[in-house]
């Protein structure tokens, strides 16, 4: 399968100038949230978080940018066609969702005294249901 991670207009249809975009369904909608949530990482960064003493900020910190190169280069992989080459928006989207998870989760935002839980958690609420509505491939 080429391109998994590569979102799609809705119903895989390309618009073209001129012409009404398709319908927009629930599952375009689910598909698009789905893509846009790197859980394969988050999963190794929950991990490794788990194994690394909470004092070790340091460690933590660094842990949490390797994890953040792997949803770079996941997400770009993921979505690189032949002479098209990533979605970007699609890769940074899905950037900016680990940094959000990675803050509500913990980890050297609460090593550092950074984190706010409350705001971690609306802000995980809000962009992962928010941004499926405005990006659409």
């Amino acid at each position: 399968m080429a391109a998994p991670f590569r979102i799609t207009p809705p119903s895989g249809r390309f618009v073209t100038a001129g012409t009404p975009p398709p319908g927009d369904t629930l599952k375009d909608y689910l598909e698009r949230l789905i893509k846009l949530i790197p859980g394969e990482v988050v999963g190794i960064y929950l991990i490794g978080v788990g194994s690394i003493p909470s004092e070790l900020a340091a460690v933590l910190a660094v842990w949490a940018a390797v994890c953040f190169a792997l949803v770079v280069f996941v997400r770009a992989y993921g979505t690189w066609e032949p002479n098209v080459g990533p979605q970007k928006t699609a890769v940074i989207v899905a950037a900016v969702s680990f940094v959000i998870w990675v803050y509500t989760m913990g980890g050297p935002f609460a090593a550092y005294g950074l984190q706010v839980q409350y705001v971690g958690s609306l802000a995980v609420l809000v962009w992962t249901f928010i941004v499926p509505y405005f990006y659409k491939g």
